[in-house]
């Protein structure tokens, strides 16, 4: 896979993240290559989530944002996070929020923090505003877009078929 092309000017801020997306995108081919044993498998992917997260976390918009326990504003929690079958699995057996709030149904709307951080999907750990506008706390940009829809194929091999926005 090639780096995502970075316009003329670009700081080193962005080189960094474009480096960790491409290891992030490396490290997830590997992770199909983990053995047979699918919970290995699972168990690598998610290390490999958060440890890019942890890489790019001082590069992207949310570092302020961010605390132990997640997003500190839930701006970006007000979606459904996109799952894989497996996570889907996971998800349907805990206790979740059924009301129109707009916001993901393990969102924490008293402590603004999500319910489930420990067990979030893959998608959740990989996805920080990249950009420098709030705007795209509500509105993933084009490079975690892009991201996201490059990896899609690679977990799908270990997570089941992508189930799309959980509904609960």
């Amino acid at each position: 896979m090639e780096l995502l092309p970075l316009s003329r000017g670009a700081d080193a801020s962005d080189i960094t993240v474009a480096r960790e997306i491409e290891k992030l995108k490396r490290r997830v081919i590997w992770s199909e290559r983990a053995g047979t044993d699918s919970w290995r498998q699972i168990s690598f992917l998610y290390r490999v989530a958060d440890r890019f997260g942890s890489r790019v976390f001082d590069h992207t918009f949310c570092r302020g944002e961010i605390g132990a326990t997640g997003c500190s504003t839930g701006t970006c929690c007000r979606c459904r996070p996109d799952v894989f079958a497996y996570e889907q699995k996971v998800l349907d057996l805990l206790p979740k929020r059924l009301d129109d709030t707009g916001y993901c149904p393990f969102f924490n709307l008293v402590r603004k923090n999500c319910g489930i951080y420990g067990v979030r999907p893959f998608a959740c750990r990989i996805y920080f505003n990249l950009a420098a506008s709030a705007h795209y706390c509500r509105n993933p940009n084009d490079m975690t877009l892009q991201m996201f829809d490059n990896l899609k194929p690679h977990l799908e091999k270990i997570l089941g078929a992508y189930a799309g926005g959980y509904g609960g």
